[in-house]
């Protein structure tokens, strides 16, 4: 059995060389096959030769709709087991990660802009400020690194 990437089916399938498109079970989840000119297929990750799993009919059905397909068979649904589903639920811990450090992030921000707007220190009109930036400026690239021109 061949497998192949979204994009080589896509480009299998425009060409012709797709004749039946079929959506079968696998555990809870659902694999693309195909049959093309050269023999059976698999629709696979993109980069990696595990199948493509969809988490519902309607998702497979949406990327392959996209592609063009218009015939789908829906085969062995004996096999489907729903109930795997929180067997195989994905975690992303990586994702939750970034969040919390957003999270966190987005808290240190606000806190920065209320402490400005609490300060009770007169605000420095714009041309003191000028001055202040190009002394800095000059300190910097006068100090062995040089910093930024």
């Amino acid at each position: 059995m061949q497998n192949l990437t979204q994009s080589q089916f896509q480009t299998a399938f425009a060409h012709g060389a797709v004749q039946s498109v079929e959506i079968e079970p696998s555990g809870s989840r659902f694999a693309v096959k195909f049959l093309t000119l050269s023999g059976h297929a698999m629709l696979v990750q993109a980069r990696k030769t595990e199948p493509r799993l969809f988490g519902t009919v309607d998702s497979a059905l949406k990327v392959l709709h996209k592609i063009g397909v218009r015939r789908v068979v829906l085969e062995r649904l004996e096999n489907w087991r729903p109930e795997q589903a929180l067997l195989v639920r994905r975690v992303r811990p990586d994702r939750a990660e970034a969040l919390t450090r957003s999270a966190e992030h987005d808290r240190w921000v606000r806190a920065k802009v209320q402490a400005s707007r609490d300060d009770s220190r007169p605000q420095i009109d714009d041309e003191e400020w000028q001055r202040i930036r190009a002394e800095k400026r000059s300190k910097l690239q006068a100090s062995p690194g040089g910093g930024p021109a």
